[in-house]
């Protein structure tokens, strides 16, 4: 049997933040970054539930900032990121819900690191990026999640994000 999910509404939940959560507002992320969050985030909610097909949203997400065909270039960037990273991984990833407007505030720890790794490698600073990426990886091999995350990197640098509709 099937654990049903509960549907996202205005707020789904009235969860108090773990130990281990960040609040997105104190974080240093700028559009970028929250871009490819949400992005993952859809990704990771379409291997978590598959009946509620997310990952349709993990490719009009990043389209609507970096326009249509640079969008889909990134969302399969982010794909890309997501998959290599469950690959290394062995237990459950914890993320947050990208439908509720509570849940999706906070940022999960491997939601953390994933970013982390992300923007350690923006920054050009790679022993902190494998460092992140082993953490998240859980010791294992990194060495194709970064390379992913790099190629995500160089594709949304420098790039004019599209004004929010």
């Amino acid at each position: 049997m099937v654990a049903k999910r509960k549907p996202a509404g205005d707020d789904c939940c009235s969860r108090a933040l773990e130990t281990q959560a960040t609040r997105l507002d104190d974080t240093d992320f700028g559009p970028r970054e929250l871009i490819i969050l949400q992005t993952a985030r859809y990704f990771f909610d379409s291997f978590a539930y598959p009946q509620g097909q997310s990952w349709i949203l993990g490719f009009d997400c990043p389209s609507v900032h970096y326009g249509e065909a640079e969008g889909a270039r990134v969302a399969a960037l982010v794909l890309d990121s997501v998959q290599t990273m469950r690959l290394s991984r062995q237990s459950c990833f914890r993320f947050n819900n990208p439908h509720c407007v509570t849940c999706s505030q906070i940022l999960s720890e491997h939601e953390r690191l994933f970013m982390r790794s992300f923007v350690a490698l923006r920054d050009d600073r790679r022993p902190v990026a494998f460092s992140y990426a082993m953490l998240l990886c859980e010791m294992n091999p990194v060495d194709s999640f970064l390379a992913a995350q790099l190629r995500l990197v160089n594709a949304t640098a420098d790039r004019t994000l599209a004004p929010t509709p």
